[in-house]
This record gives structure tokens, C-alpha cells and sequence, in this order.
């Protein structure tokens, strides 16, 4: 126990000694678990607290402790206490830090507490957070308008969101459920892993059948959160997918003028387009038409065909 308090002394000596103003958020989050600990029990009431002082021993003094530290910190005061400073304190690191910085600290907190296999502190950290209701409730009950508890229950869905899309391996997509009984042992006891085996299935391919399946087995088992958590997973990857196929799209076009060795505005008329217009094919803001492409195609070979009967002519 010696040791056990000499580390969380160590912790606070450190937060002390960084004047870092930047690091203001990070540390009032480690410290709001310091502070409130001995209510759940430094012997070990309090889950994740008995881990805690070693876990953050072997962060301090590397460049992201503070960051680190804190949403550890964080992800133990949520799932130990889920009281308003917490949501209230998830939503302050997401805004210093950024969504994906802290989801991805977020899902290395298991290994550090020494649960890697079946991720508990993840599957219970993105359970509480799915209760958008809930946490909206609890916020307005901790003295929070309706307008600002909503504000910080949608920052902390979506950080719930981020931590499971982390690490998510389309090549590796885990077997696909067939029957609202799987659907439902999945929700209710699948955690982290359980639900990233079924989004790398939908990363693999968002436009397939199987995603719209999987979310009408959901709503069949009651499960709605669970199905509208499929539908932001779904959408995301959807979106990602459209932004994949505009920059396939644009970048072949930008082949299609340079081999054309026309100016993109001498190309744009002769498809009769303006050059704004191809600018926004060009750089991937908008997808041509089917038709468009053909006519892009043509184009180019015209191009090509009459540059290389110039240069026979002057040969």
C-alpha cells in the first residue's frame, strides 16, 4: 500500500509541478478522481482504482501524459460515478484534444489496467455513454440547461462512437449474425469486441445488405439504441466511402487533362464545361455524371490523337 499511495503522491507532485497551461483540462480530470476516490474506496471499491496509480506511473514523463493520464482518469470516474462533472469533463477534453486523440488513448486504458482480452472498461465506458437520455437527465439534474446537457450528451455519444470505429480492420470482419436472438446477445453482451467484429463487416462494405439486416434484427429485439448506434456506424462509413470514390473519380480525371496536354481550361471547353466546373471534378468536391466521364474520356483521346497527328505533320 506504500508503494500504491507513494505513486498517487508522485501523480499529484508532478500535476503540481506542470505550469503548462495547455495541460489545465487534462489535470483537473485526473484530479477529480483523486480528489473523489476515497468515496468508492481506495482499497479497491471503486473499479479500475486499484490499477490506477501504477497504470499512470508508467505515463509521467512522456510527452502526452497529462492527455493520457487524464482520459484514463476519466473513463474510471464515468463508469465508477457517472455523475454530471464527468460527462461535463469528457466533453472539456474532446473539445481540448479532438475526438480520435481521445478515443485513441481511450481504448489502450484496458491494457494498461491489465484487461486487454475482453476490453470491460471499454464495453462499459461506450454502454454508459450510449444512454444519451440518461446522461441528459443526470446533466440537467447536476443544474445544466436542457440546450447545454444536450450539447455535452451529443460530444459524448460521439466519443463513444470514435472508441469503437478505433482499430477497426475491414480485412478482418467477424462472422455476420443471422437471428435477432444473436443480434441481441451481441447488444446486450458482446462489449467493444462483439460490436467491432459487426462495424468491420459494415467498413468492409457500408452500401451491402447485411448492414440494413443486422439494424432490423436490432429493432426487432427491442434494441434501439443499439440500432441507432448501427445507423451512425453505417452513415460514417458510407460517407467515407463517397469520399473514397470522389477522390478515385477526380484523380482519374486529372489524368485524363494532363495526358490531353490541354489546359484544364482549353479541356473544360472542349467538353463543354466551364472551367470552375471542372475545377470542382478536379479537386473532388463534386462526381461528374456518368455521361460526363465519357465525354471526359473522349475528350482526352481526341486531344492525344490530334497532338500526335500535329506532330506527324511536322515531322
Amino acid at each position: 500500500m506504500d508503494t500504491w499511495l507513494g505513486r498517487l503522491e508522485d501523480l499529484r507532485s508532478a500535476i503540481a509541478a506542470d505550469d503548462d497551461p495547455g495541460h489545465g483540462v487534462a489535470h483537473r480530470a485526473t484530479l477529480e478522481l483523486l480528489d473523489r476516490a476515497d468515496r468508492g474506496g481506495a482499497e479497491g471499491d471503486l473499479p479500475g482504482w486499484d490499477r490506477f496509480p501504477e497504470a499512470a506511473a508508467v505515463m509521467l514523463g512522456s510527452d502526452r501524459w497529462p492527455m493520457e493520464v487524464a482520459v484514463m482518469a476519466n473513463m474510471i470516474s464515468v463508469v465508477g460515478f457517472a455523475e454530471p462533472a464527468d460527462f461535463v469533463t469528457l466533453d472539456a477534453l474532446v473539445g481540448r484534444f479532438g475526438h480520435r486523440a481521445v478515443a485513441a488513448v481511450q481504448t489502450t486504458v484496458d491494457e494498461r489496467l491489465g484487461t486487454p482480452s475482453t476490453m470491460p472498461w471499454a464495453s462499459r465506458f461506450t454502454s454508459r455513454l450510449a444512454r444519451s437520455a440518461g446522461m441528459v437527465d443526470v446533466l440537467m439534474a447536476g443544474g445544466l440547461e436542457r440546450q447545454g446537457a444536450l450539447e455535452i450528451s451529443s460530444t459524448c455519444s460521439s466519443c463513444g462512437f470514435w472508441l469503437v470505429v478505433a482499430d477497426i480492420d475491414p480485412e478482418a470482419p467477424g462472422p455476420g449474425l443471422t437471428t435477432v436472438e444473436d443480434a441481441v446477445r451481441c447488444a446486450d453482451h458482446g462489449g467493444i469486441r462483439g460490436w467491432r467484429a459487426q462495424v468491420a463487416i459494415v467498413a468492409a462494405n457500408p452500401w451491402a445488405a447485411y448492414p440494413v439486416e443486422l439494424h432490423r434484427l436490432l429493432l426487432a429485439g427491442d434494441r434501439q439504441a443499439s440500432a441507432e448506434a448501427l445507423d451512425a456506424v453505417i452513415r460514417y462509413y458510407r460517407e467515407r466511402s463517397e469520399r473514397h470514390d470522389r477522390q478515385l473519380v477526380a484523380r482519374e480525371i486529372r489524368r485524363l487533362v494532363a495526358v490531353s496536354g490541354l489546359s484544364q481550361r482549353q479541356f473544360a471547353a472542349m467538353c463543354g464545361t466551364s472551367a470552375p466546373r471542372l475545377s470542382t471534378y478536379v479537386n473532388g468536391l463534386d462526381t461528374p455524371a456518368a455521361s460526363m466521364m465519357v465525354r471526359f474520356t473522349r475528350a482526352s483521346e481526341r486531344a492525344q490523337m490530334l497532338a500526335r497527328a500535329a506532330r506527324d505533320a511536322s515531322a
